[in-house]
């Protein structure tokens, strides 16, 4: 369970809502669950400065950006903060989070028709403000919520909400948050789960300790000039985070995921010296660190190793990732089968008289693309896994209490779960900025402190604040590799807490902090909407570059959290009075992509009415559609496949007449790409497209001399 400070240390108040958010669903709900299954005892891995953040919370401590403008009056709602709510109370998961609720779907259409024309805020009542406003948090309400009676009543209503409603679900969400860690407390106490933490404020370990490690899996990296080599923040880090919750936790915590599974022999050297008993990371660790030894795959995997006095877990990276970036839309009982029978099969392969197989996720954002938040899916597998005599769910702790037999590791390849690199925190030119503005405010911090000019509580809060800026999370968001709507604010509470720093220590600070490390006119966007009609011939050919140039484009992105590389990289979308066209387009010709892989592309159409195709080879290599429900052949649907796949719908197929005109209609719509009749790949994998039907009105809106 992990998030960053979303505090500014300038204004004081929660720029994002995710902590409050992911508590509503997640943090109660999650090990609630767990603890109904008697042979069941996983894991739960909290980041301390994110246990922070809950507990300010439920003190109401927090003041929250998003909370404030949603519990204002509707009727007294300035231009400015109706904008905001437009902007960004959208910004879900469509399919599982607003789809399943009349009325939040009914407002995103309303808003994704009118918003590009920069009307939406006219068409919206007061009464509509109001409803966007529960709606918004009421969507993330989890199992524990929605049976409170207060919650009951609000989705009994369905709109027209009153003032006092809001209010009314603010009150459930801080009782909930407040129960947080005593539940992690008595669940601990009494065996249920076993608790581990990360250190305090989510750093790369690794680059804190020496960033020149960085070189070890990627010698071709550049990396900023100045060495950052603090091994003393390293250690405060993983201290403090120890010390953190196993005073909340009432007793010692010994295990620990290293953020983002980052380790290095520096660092594993600090967690030795710091009482930490086991930890967990990425298979990629292991298997970059030795020869192979003469043992399988599995021998070496299945097993916890030992570095020092310190057991280390490896995760299995295939079937971890299964639950983190497959299974979300699969059927959950298809999903738990195909888990437990990849278990058993990997299990088969190893000699071990009792091989150990770690499973680990990094983060909770994988489970607001599952149905119901993934409860279904986890409790399937709970039940599935304590009823089946062949598999126990143990902690670390229990494997290690079992006397399990550990191998030595004398040296360990510096590296995190994400390809074995550090690339995603350091080593382009926007991220080596970071690094350069951070070693520079630590020098500052490094002289204030030998010089003893602070007194103690000074001190202490100089060096929260240097730890805050520390953390990985400001470095995900930085240049390439991932990016959100809320890049922004990431670059912003980066700045500020640097920022902060300085006059803390009585420093003007570096004018460069002013301006943002990414500049906004070289940020490109991943999804643009169609501009003018079209009627492209289909050739599944690059054979022209006019015919789709005023389509709309939906672009791979990374998300909130990191998946495997994508097989397709770009969707294009337009229509006319008659037709959708659709082209998609890999990291390969498309048609390489399909036959080599035996790949099948659905194309699955949520809004306005729900439609699946498949796109797949015949015996011949021809492509065909059919429908994915009836398995049926649609002659109406035109195809042509080579170097991308192209294809046209009817607009009857999706219940729009283009003959009218612009009727409002939005059209939402995802790919998915499978191989064996299973899902392996979504695009986009973070939101649907969605296109607002305009017709001859779209020529119209968009013509000019």
């Amino acid at each position: 369970m992990h998030q960053p400070t979303y505090r500014s240390p300038l204004s004081g108040e929660y720029l994002l809502p995710w902590v409050l958010l992911h508590a509503m669903r997640d943090y109660y709900d999650m090990p609630a669950l767990a603890a109904g299954y008697d042979s069941v005892r996983p894991v739960f891995n909290l980041v301390p400065g994110m246990l922070r953040q809950v507990e300010e919370y439920a003190s109401e401590e927090a003041r929250d950006l998003f909370l404030s403008v949603a519990l204002k009056e509707a009727g007294s709602l300035s231009p400015q903060e109706k904008a905001f709510l437009l902007d960004n109370f959208f910004v879900l998961n469509s399919e599982t989070m607003i789809r399943p609720y009349s009325r939040f779907a009914e407002l995103a259409d309303k808003a994704r028709v009118y918003q590009p024309s920069g009307n939406a805020a006219a068409r919206f009542t007061e009464a509509d403000f109001r409803d966007l406003q529960v709606w918004y948090f009421l969507t993330w309400t989890g199992a524990r919520m929605r049976m409170d009676p207060r919650v009951v009543e609000l989705f009994e209503k369905g709109r027209d909400f009153q003032e006092g409603d809001k209010g009314q679900l603010r009150d459930s969400a801080l009782d909930l948050l407040g129960s947080i860690i005593p539940l992690h407390k008595e669940l601990l106490a009494d065996k249920r789960i076993e608790v581990s933490c990360s250190p305090m404020y989510h750093p790369i370990l690794p680059l804190l300790t020496n960033s020149h490690s960085a070189y070890e899996a990627a010698p071709e990296m550049h990396l900023p000039p100045g060495l950052f080599a603090y091994p003393e923040d390293a250690e405060r880090h993983v201290r403090m985070g120890l010390d953190y919750v196993s005073d909340r936790m009432g007793s010692p915590i010994t295990g620990m995921w290293p953020s983002e599974g980052s380790i290095s022999d520096g660092t594993l050297s600090i967690l030795n010296q710091c009482g930490v008993q086991w930890i967990a990371t990425d298979e990629k660790m292991l298997f970059g660190s030795i020869d192979g030894h003469g043992r399988s795959r599995e021998d070496n995997l299945f097993r916890p190793w030992k570095f020092g006095d310190t057991a280390i877990f490896f995760r299995d990276a295939v079937l971890s990732d299964l639950m983190g970036f497959v299974y979300a839309r699969w059927k959950p009982e298809t999903a738990v089968q195909h888990f437990v029978n990849s278990l058993a099969e990997a299990a088969s392969r190893s000699t071990l008289e009792s091989p150990v197989i770690t499973i680990a996720m990094d983060g909770e954002n994988a489970w607001e693309y599952y149905i119901h938040g993934g409860m279904e899916f986890l409790a399937r597998l709970y039940s599935t896994l304590d009823k089946d005599d062949r598999f126990e769910v143990v902690s670390p702790a229990d494997v290690l209490e079992q006397g399990a037999d550990c191998l030595g590791l004398g040296h360990v390849r510096a590296g995190s779960w994400i390809d074995g690199t550090f690339y995603t925190w350091i080593g382009d030119p926007v991220k080596n900025k970071g690094w350069e503005h951070l070693t520079s405010a630590r020098h500052a911090v490094a002289s204030h402190l030998a010089r003893n000019e602070l007194d103690e509580a000074e001190r202490a809060e100089v060096v929260d604040l240097m730890m805050r800026a520390e953390a990985s999370d400001w470095f995900w968001w930085f240049g390439e590799g991932h990016t959100s709507r809320y890049d922004a604010e990431f670059d912003l509470l980066f700045r500020q807490h640097l920022q902060a720093l300085y006059h803390k220590l009585g420093m003007q600070p570096p004018h460069e902090l002013d301006h943002p490390l990414d500049p906004p006119d070289t940020a490109t966007a991943s999804m643009e909407q169609p501009v003018y009609l079209i009627s492209p011939p289909l050739t599944g050919k690059l054979d022209s570059y006019y015919k789709w140039l005023a389509a709309g484009r939906a672009s791979v992105r990374q998300g909130f959290y990191h998946r495997p590389r994508y097989l397709l990289t770009e969707t294009m979308f337009g229509y006319d009075l008659a037709k959708l066209y659709i082209r998609l387009r890999g990291i390969s010709p498309m048609r390489e992509l399909m036959q080599k892989k035996s790949l099948s592309i659905l194309f699955h159409v949520t809004a306005p009415v729900d439609l699946s195709i498949r796109f797949s080879l015949d015996k011949d290599g021809n492509i065909t559609a059919s429908s994915a429900s009836l398995e049926q052949s649609l002659g109406q649907v035109e195809s042509a496949l080579e170097t991308v796949l192209e294809f046209s719908l009817p607009l009857c197929l999706l219940g729009i007449d283009g003959s009218k005109g612009a009727n409002g209609d939005v059209v939402e719509f995802y790919t998915v790409i499978e191989r064996k009749g299973r899902e392996t790949e979504r695009f986009p994998h973070t939101e649907n497209v969605t296109m607002a039907y305009r017709g001859k009105k779209l020529d119209l809106e968009n013509w000019h001399v």
